[in-house]
């Protein structure tokens, strides 16, 4: 289902230079649906860039990251939120390590 819904986000785009696809990727490798789960955007942030790094590419920046992950995050089901001074992403959890 999210593989499928992710579809349009993870499609290389016609600019060589612009790896912003990226971001779909990682979201289908590393999240999973959780209906009692949040990650704050500092996580998920700091997750791609491991991410980048095991692949050997360069992350976004975080405010870039961000900005796309806002559009994927429909897709994966995931709701963004502010509580106070929080702010995160609502129905979704890092996958295991494998």
């Amino acid at each position: 289902m999210i593989r499928q819904a992710l579809r349009r986000v993870t499609s290389p785009t016609t600019h060589a230079d612009d790896i912003s696809w990226r971001v779909g990727i990682f979201a289908l490798e590393r999240l999973r649906s959780d209906p009692d789960s949040w990650l704050s955007p500092n996580v998920l942030w700091a997750d791609y860039f491991c991410w980048c790094g095991a692949k050997d590419v360069q992350p976004l920046p975080a405010a870039n990251f961000l900005q796309k992950f806002d559009e994927a995050a429909v897709s994966l089901g995931a709701r963004k939120f502010r509580a106070g001074d929080t702010v995160g992403y609502a129905r979704i959890a890092l996958k295991p390590a494998s």
